[in-house]
């Protein structure tokens, strides 16, 4: 699974909701060396995992189709102290869909499936709530390229604690149907899902006979040459697998087994996923077995069932595989994260090279990221960087395409509202061409045409950005690549600005009082408020504030323990409900208060800090945050 980033979510709803403050200026982006020897890149890379507080890596590159290096970096358990070898056995995440993807593509050369069925006509006991089934239903395909609108997992679907490891996955998505509930019509917009990918794996249960693990094992992990990999722990992986960590310094972090076992139950070593990227480059076949055929695989790498590439762009998540544009080349991979490992392999069939990186650490994604740059730049040093050339359109042309753009495909529905007030894109015609900013301003990227609709960055050696109209006549940008803005429709700019603006006032009336508080208790100590008549209308919007607070902070404490019902999930309901509760009555207190028995100035302040929470209270209300239950399905 790709990591959902829950800390970071969790600091930004307390910074935004509570104490909201301008702007963070950008991090400078540190320059990384460009090795031209594999003992400079060797180097580089273990600057990369000490800097960043990484114990291990176990990385390959293959270059010409052959493996040219594959080893290990650092630990892979600090205690026994463990190194990492080639042969050192990652939790890999979201890797796992590959092969998922690859099981269903060789069952459908096979005869056994279509990818195009409908999924109500495969298996229609699997629950789908879609109320445009009649024109857009869900197709198998929809679950490979997650283009079916289904949510992300929820939280009392990531961590199984409770049930036996093999748990039928037919009954998970009984147990936790939110996800299946499709948001918009299907095949129109990226949004990644886990559970998408969760159906998958039971069709391959359904249409093989057999558990999707096995099966996998049999007609891909076999084939091609990978005999301890597997998506259960076994007597063969087991002593070979790493210890993951997260924090720093560097803590372990225990096992957990997950209920989307499709999704990221896989376990490989780096020399093991270099077979895979092998694999890709040869188009389908390892030694003489052709797995499946090289269309198959052509077909796996870009994106065909989404608007965006009905609407010209080549680029992004194709069935188990996305695209990404680094150091000027197209590669062609994906990435995983799971409880403290992280992961990567990408290749590039063009220039017949590729890479495996994984972590056994989730403390930093910016590892991950300067490791596979690093990995990039010293296998295509030697290669052309082509660039697809740059047309010239009428300012007239590019003005249509300037304004704000809203997200509009969020890939966790409970956390939109973040992404609806800060993740918005505005685009500006400046000088002749386009460019393109966040909310708060930063550097203006520049976007070149290459297309009526497609443009690219100087660095990029081909469109990654789409405009187009969908059929509601609203104006969409897309932005490829998977942490890209994936779907986003042309709105008004006043909207979030205002929202922002109003949070922003309210979360300074609400810390107002924690600041007239601390002045109360100088003066009840001091005996200066005995006589002092209607304290709760000071002392409710307090309340309210404190259990706001107490709420954001149980959240940090509970994503560690999601989908378990304990005290700081309990916190987080209860701090959310009392919150409301508080802030209610503490308007109706200061509004009843008669005028002669308070101080007028203490009234006025009272009022607006209880409005403020109000307000708060009905922005949460109307993000499904209040009385927030972190263990239900």
């Amino acid at each position: 699974m790709r990591p959902l980033r829950i800390r970071w979510i969790a600091a930004l709803l307390a910074s935004t909701l509570l104490i909201l403050s301008g702007p963070v200026s950008a991090q400078k982006k540190e320059e990384l060396p460009h090795p031209k020897t594999l003992e400079e890149l060797q180097k580089a890379m273990k600057d990369v995992l000490e800097k960043n507080h990484v114990p291990g890596a176990g990385v390959a590159l293959v270059s010409q189709g052959e493996v040219l290096w594959c080893g290990g970096i650092g630990k892979a358990d600090i205690a026994a102290n463990q190194e990492v070898t080639c042969d050192t056995e990652f939790r890999v995440g979201s890797v796992s869909k590959t092969f998922v993807a690859l099981a269903l593509l060789r069952l459908q050369e096979e005869g056994r499936i279509n990818l195009y069925a409908r999924l109500s006509d495969v298996a229609p006991e699997v629950p789908v709530k879609n109320k445009w089934d009649a024109s857009s239903p869900v197709r198998i395909v929809h679950l490979l390229e997650h283009s079916a609108g289904f949510d992300d997992m929820s939280f009392s679907e990531t961590y199984n604690r409770r049930d036996p490891p093999d748990i039928p996955l037919l009954k998970v998505f009984q147990e936790h149907p939110g996800p299946q509930e499709v948001r918009w019509p299907p095949s129109t917009r990226f949004s990644y899902s886990n559970p998408g990918y969760g159906i998958a794996g039971y069709l391959i249960e359904r249409t093989s006979g057999q558990p999707f693990d096995q099966f996998i094992r049999q007609n891909i992990l076999e084939p091609l040459g990978i005999t301890r990999g597997d998506f259960r722990v076994t007597e063969a992986n087991r002593a070979l697998l790493a210890q993951g960590y997260g924090e720093n310094p560097p803590q372990a972090i225990a096992y957990k087994q997950i209920y989307l076992r499709p999704a990221g139950d896989m376990k490989a070593s780096a020399g093991e996923l270099a077979k895979l990227v092998q694999f890709f480059l040869r188009r389908g076949k390892t030694g003489e077995t052709q797995i499946v055929k090289p269309e198959t695989i052509a077909r796996m790498e870009y994106p065909e069932t989404i608007s965006s590439a009905k609407n010209g762009l080549r680029l992004g998540y194709g069935l188990a595989s996305y695209t990404e544009l680094d150091g000027g080349v197209v590669t062609h991979g994906h990435d995983g994260g799971i409880n403290g490992f992280i992961s990567s392999y990408r290749y590039m069939p063009e220039q017949d090279w590729g890479y495996v990186v994984l972590l056994n650490s989730t403390v930093s994604g910016k590892a991950l990221q300067e490791m596979n740059h690093l990995a990039i730049e010293f296998l295509s040093k030697d290669f052309p960087k082509p660039k697809q050339p740059v047309i010239q359109l009428p300012a007239s042309e590019l003005e249509k395409f300037a304004g704000y753009y809203a997200p509009r495909a969020p890939r966790v529905q409970l956390f939109f509202f973040l992404e609806d007030l800060l993740a918005g894109v505005i685009v500006r015609l400046e000088k002749g061409r386009l460019t393109r900013s966040g909310l708060f301003g930063g550097k203006h990227e520049t976007i070149l045409p290459v297309g009526k609709n497609l443009f690219r960055t100087e660095k990029e050696p081909e469109p990654s950005t789409v405009f187009f109209t969908d059929n509601a006549g609203n104006t969409v940008y897309v932005n490829s690549g998977i942490d890209g803005l994936a779907y986003a429709e042309k709105g008004s700019i006043f909207s979030p600005y205002a929202r922002l603006g109003l949070l922003a006032l309210c979360s300074v009336l609400m810390a107002s009082t924690l600041l007239f508080a601390a002045v109360w208790m100088v003066l009840w100590i001091l005996g200066k408020m005995k006589n002092v008549r209607h304290l709760a209308v000071r002392g409710v919007p307090l309340l309210a504030v404190l259990s706001l607070i107490a709420a954001v902070s149980g959240f940090s404490k509970a994503v560690g323990t999601l989908g378990v019902v304990n005290l700081w999930s309990l916190l987080v309901c209860a701090g959310t409900l009392l919150f409301a509760v508080f802030s209610v009555s503490g308007l109706v207190l200061a509004l009843r208060v008669p005028k002669d028995e308070i101080h007028p100035g203490v009234r006025f302040h009272s009022l607006l800090v209880a409005l403020a929470c109000c307000i708060v209270t009905a922005f949460f209300a109307s993000w499904h945050l209040i009385g927030l239950r972190l263990w239900a399905p």
